[in-house]
């Protein structure tokens, strides 16, 4: 194997901007995933960087499966909304108005 390699990345360890709790959905920059413990500020914080995760839903959005699924960090939601988020993955199923989660396939490849 080649010398310089360090990890498969599918487990990224950083340092925790603010509280993170497990199961959430961390935005760093253009790195992103999920919460697998609990961390404080500035402690050390594993996040899971793919997978398929239950995440919470912007009420009013109607997404269907393969749709672009968003990070709103002003409300910290999921969203269809392009303008101004992060895009982090794809929808794996459908999500009517009034849903408050939906599922996201978070795309560790961008």
């Amino acid at each position: 194997m080649a010398k310089n390699f360090i990890q498969r990345g599918d487990n990224i360890t950083v340092i925790a901007a603010a509280l993170a709790a497990s199961g959430d959905l961390i935005v760093m920059g253009s790195l992103f995933g999920v919460a697998l413990h609990d961390a404080a500020a500035n402690e050390e914080l594993t996040l899971k960087t793919g997978g398929v995760w239950e995440l919470p839903k912007t009420t009013a959005d109607e997404p269907t499966a393969g749709d672009p699924a968003y990070w709103d960090a002003d409300v910290s939601e999921i969203t269809t909304t392009v303008t101004d988020n992060t895009k982090v993955g794809v929808f794996t199923e459908a999500a009517a108005n009034g849903d408050t989660t939906c599922r996201v396939r978070l795309n560790d490849a961008f």
